[in-house]
């Protein structure tokens, strides 16, 4: 039963792998099976035993990877954030430890819905830091600050693993959770305060 086990894993890992560098070239919706197949080495036959389509192992891909960072997740989720791992370094931090995963999931090519779920993961209890430090702003202007930081973050976060521009992980996570946390200066704008 272990040699079963080992096998399934092995075979899901190659196919994994597999689609994640056809996805370096297309999205997932013009990739076939076939393709995955023969860039995994594996026959469609066994593909089909574990995934329904390049989408449903897509899912897996990136259930993986929220799973394998549920340590960064869990406080979010549970609403249990020790508030000196800042902001959002965390997420930062946990998307620079998987910087070719992150690149392809979060990429041109990667489920925008994705993206979209690890926002929706971290955002209320990010809202929620936010205004305990700044109580007086509503908490509609957090979340308009909270959805520009982090689909700015997220693009600068695929350019640095592009091109690693000198800027170590715990620099650019600092940075980024420091450029986030400013934002405020940019409410009082929003309302014409001195």
């Amino acid at each position: 039963m272990k040699h079963l086990d080992t096998r399934v894993q092995y075979t899901k890992s190659v196919l994994k792998k597999a689609l994640l560098k056809l996805l370096e070239e297309k999205p997932v919706n013009r990739i076939t099976v076939k393709e995955i197949c023969a860039e995994a080495g594996i026959n469609r036959g066994t593909f089909y035993l574990h995934y329904s389509s390049p989408d449903d192992l897509l899912k897996e891909v990136e259930d993986d990877f929220v799973q394998s960072h549920m340590e960064f997740f869990s406080p979010y989720i549970t609403g249990e954030r020790n508030k000196s791992l800042g902001h959002l370094s965390g997420l930062f931090r946990c998307m620079l430890e998987s910087p070719e995963t992150s690149r392809v999931l979060l990429g041109p090519n990667g489920d925008p819905q994705f993206l979209a779920r690890m926002r929706d993961m971290i955002r209320e209890s990010v809202l929620d830091e936010w205004q305990k430090d700044f109580p007086h702003y509503s908490r509609e202007d957090l979340a308009f600050v909270f959805g520009f930081v982090f689909s700015g973050a997220t693009n600068l976060l695929i350019q640095w693993e592009e091109n690693h521009r000198g800027i170590s992980v715990d620099e650019l996570a600092l940075r980024l959770d420091r450029l986030g946390h400013y934002c405020h200066l940019a409410i009082q704008e929003f309302h014409g305060v001195q």
